[in-house]
């Protein structure tokens, strides 16, 4: 279609506005007889869409078996570059989960051999270049972005990058930092917790398709791990370079030749098979998290692969179920009952393995049950209620409107076609997709629901509060709770004979009578501080008021007077936590929770109090030295306390406790609290001054500028506030 060349019209100003509009009212008026006129949008007769072509790019394969890929494209003075490299994270080893995702991060983090990672950084900013690298569950993957100009030396560089990198030890332990702080998170946001274990439910915990990196295979993964990964699976003919942009074809091809044309082939993989649960698990699945006031519910199956037979009706389907605004899920679930938030599902579809079949939303706690049955109810629906003509011509209409955006660049349509290449499909792909989609019929709909939708299958989840739901998950089947403790590294045993145990008990007990003798030390049942801390701040180091109060053996109040309001974190002595800040009130995540009771054993006075219980071991480990001064150090173990203690032989002080905790972000780290101006308080010899040392540098500290021990401590004070404020609720 080419619209008719408008004459210019020779004119001016209002009467210019008034002949064009003039001109326009007639000759629409004209195009279409009053009689013929649609009576609404719905009678109107959409003409046929276009024909486009979508062009290919050319595929030439170099002797060592390289696949390149190029797309000429002289718009703009750029040259794009994107390798995929047949790994993945799937085919990890069981006790080194997360090696995939380091060595993609670390292969561009870590420099090269001919350039150090800080070389390569400004090496690249010099250019206004980029080079990017990451590995996923199923795919390596290298981009580069370069200036047409400039593409020669940075197509070297990029080879450098996959060929030859160094892996440098120190950008290692900044991606393993990144990946333990994600870790330290995975549980605070409910939607992660939510599509994370459905995943698990579906795929099965042993599947590569749900398993997820712990501290512990992180922690055990080292450099010669990603140089023996990259050694193993990075090799011409496992990569597929497509090329995007202003260059010529020929020397485009010249120039790929002299960088990857002398990389050797490599050794044949038998890739050991990433498999999946086979049989469902039916039943409804909870996770417990109360720190959050709504439901948010997941409920699905096995899918399919997209070279199943009905692919192209199982697209349809899922747009008649949640394509859009008038979809089923939407406009009845959120718009009709309003029992959602977010709806949506689709029955999923993986290139080379099954997709998630997956309905899922969020809703209030109260109306947690009826967001379960509307799910069901729409699920079984597709079925009960299949797809009428007019839901199948809407939902392809929808479909092939929207396709052409998905290949608006030859940048994009260069990425599918790698994604093709790399997964064995036809190159053509892109054409058949538009008339596989006209080509569904509204029969095959309704048994591509049938056949791939099974409410009866469904692992039902829901990851939320266990109180206020309108009615028990148990009218949905046998509850299962799903336990998303994270595990922490496994602690290495203290290797110590009678002579260190003897010694470590003797210095345990120097140091209860330094601190003021056993009589002293158990007598104390709550303990009131006030002091300052030191704290980074935006704009420097900054000075922050805290009060905390201590009620050994399970009580702790901390209050922080912040820029932006207060701030409190407890914990109630019922085995829960809660945070108030101005924003609210709110349960303390599951990390939180337990970083912050960690804290309170880790607390001396309370440490010491346990000293004669089952279970404390305190080892004498050897010498050290604390800010010049020369301490023995005990390694003491209690219940979920691991710590070193550094103690003053000589005055029996404690200078120092150090202990793996959670460091910046959340990550673990290597803490150290120094103590120092030790004073006595009502009988008890304190620090007034900490420093606090994390991975080896100063991050603040505090000063003690009053105590109070055994002072009256209204109860209250550990119970959970009902709002910011503290009123009941009703009362705000």
């Amino acid at each position: 279609m080419h619209a008719e060349r408008i004459p210019t019209l020779r004119r001016s100003g209002p009467a210019l506005a008034l002949a064009a509009l003039a001109a326009c009212a007639s000759l629409a008026l004209a195009a279409v007889p009053a009689a013929a006129q649609a009576p609404s949008h719905e009678a109107i007769d959409y003409p046929r869409l276009p024909e486009f072509e979508i062009p290919s790019p050319e595929r030439v394969v170099l002797d060592n078996g390289l696949v390149v890929m190029l797309l000429e494209d002289h718009e703009l003075p750029l040259v794009d570059a994107i390798a995929l490299v047949r790994t993945g994270g799937r085919w990890e080893p069981a006790d080194r989960l997360g090696l995939a995702e380091l060595t993609g991060e670390v292969l561009r983090a870590g420099g090269t051999e001919e350039m150090s990672a800080d070389e390569l950084d400004d090496w690249l900013e010099n250019q206004a270049a980029s080079i990017e690298s990451s590995i996923t569950t199923e795919l390596g993957l290298a981009r580069m972005s370069s200036l047409a100009e400039d593409f020669p030396t940075v197509l070297g560089v990029f080879a450098d990058v996959l060929r030859r990198p160094a892996f440098a030890a120190d950008r290692l332990e900044v991606a393993r930092t990144r990946i333990e702080t994600g870790i330290a998170r995975q549980n605070d946001q409910p939607l992660g917790i939510l599509f994370r274990e459905i995943a698990d439910l579906v795929y099965g915990a042993d599947s590569p398709y749900a398993r997820n990196p712990t501290y512990e295979s992180v922690g055990a993964i080292d450099r010669d791990d990603l140089v023996a990964w990259h050694r193993r699976w990075f090799h011409p003919e496992r990569v597929i370079l497509g090329l995007v942009g202003d260059f010529d074809r020929e020397e485009a091809l010249a120039l790929v030749r002299k960088e990857f044309g002398d990389w050797a082939r490599g050794p044949e993989i038998d890739a050991p098979d990433a498999g999946w649960k086979q049989s469902p698990a039916p039943g409804i699945y909870h996770v417990p998290k109360g720190d959050v006031t709504q439901s948010n519910i997941a409920m699905g199956h096995l899918g399919i692969r997209q070279d199943d037979a009905s692919y192209y009706a199982v697209e349809v389907m899922n747009n008649v179920l949640s394509g859009s605004a008038s979809s089923r899920l939407f406009s009845e679930v959120r718009t009709r009952q309003g029992l959602a938030y977010a709806v949506s599902g689709s029955v999923g579809a993986e290139y080379d393995h099954p997709g998630l079949t997956l309905l899922w939303m969020t809703t209030k706690t109260d109306s947690t049950a009826a967001g379960i049955e509307a799910l069901l109810a729409e699920a079984r629906g597709m079925t009960a209620r299949p797809p009428t003509d007019q839901e199948v011509a809407k939902a392809k209409e929808s479909i092939l409107n929207s396709f052409v955006f998905n290949f608006d660049s030859p940048a994009k349509i260069l990425r599918q076609q790698l994604t093709y290449e790399y997964y064995g499909y036809p190159l053509d792909r892109m054409e058949r997709y538009r008339a596989g989609i006209e080509a569904v019929t509204p029969e095959e709909v309704r048994r591509a629901a049938a056949e791939h939708l099974h409410p009866d299958r469904f692992s039902i989840l829901v990851v939320g509060p266990s109180e206020g739901l309108d009615r028990p998950l148990s009218e949905f089947g046998e509850v299962q709770v799903v336990d998303i403790t994270i595990p922490e590294p496994a602690a290495p045993e203290i290797e110590a004979g009678d002579e260190e145990l003897a010694r470590g008990a003797e210095l345990i007990g120097r140091a209860v009578e330094a601190m003021g003798g056993a009589e002293a030390i158990d007598g104390v049942r709550a303990m009131e501080l006030e002091m300052t801390m030191e704290m980074a701040g935006p704009g420097g180091a900054m000075e922050i008021p805290v009060r905390t109060v201590v009620a050994p053996p399970d009580r702790v109040r901390n209050e922080m007077t912040l820029p932006f309001g207060e701030m409190v974190v407890a914990l109630d002595g019922e085995g829960g936590g809660w945070a108030k800040s101005p924003q609210g009130v709110n349960d303390l995540p599951g990390s939180q929770l337990q970083e912050l009771r960690r804290a309170l054993d880790r607390n001396v006075v309370v440490l010491l109090q346990a000293r004669d219980e089952a279970g404390f071991t305190a080892a004498a480990i050897g010498s050290g030295e604390v800010a010049g001064t020369a301490v023995e150090q005990v390694r003491v173990r209690h219940d979920e306390v691991d710590a070193v203690l550094a103690i003053d032989p000589e005055s029996g002080n404690i200078l120092a406790i150090s202990y793996r905790g959670a460091g910046p972000g959340g990550a673990p780290a290597e803490i150290e609290m120094r103590f120092s101006d030790f004073r006595e308080v009502d009988g008890l010899s304190m620090p007034h001054s900490t420093d606090r040392i994390v991975d080896g540098e100063r991050q603040g500290g505090g000063t003690l500028q009053t105590a109070r021990i055994n002072p009256e401590i209204d109860p209250a004070e550990f119970a959970r506030p009902e709002s910011a404020d503290g009123a009941p609720a009703g009362e705000r």
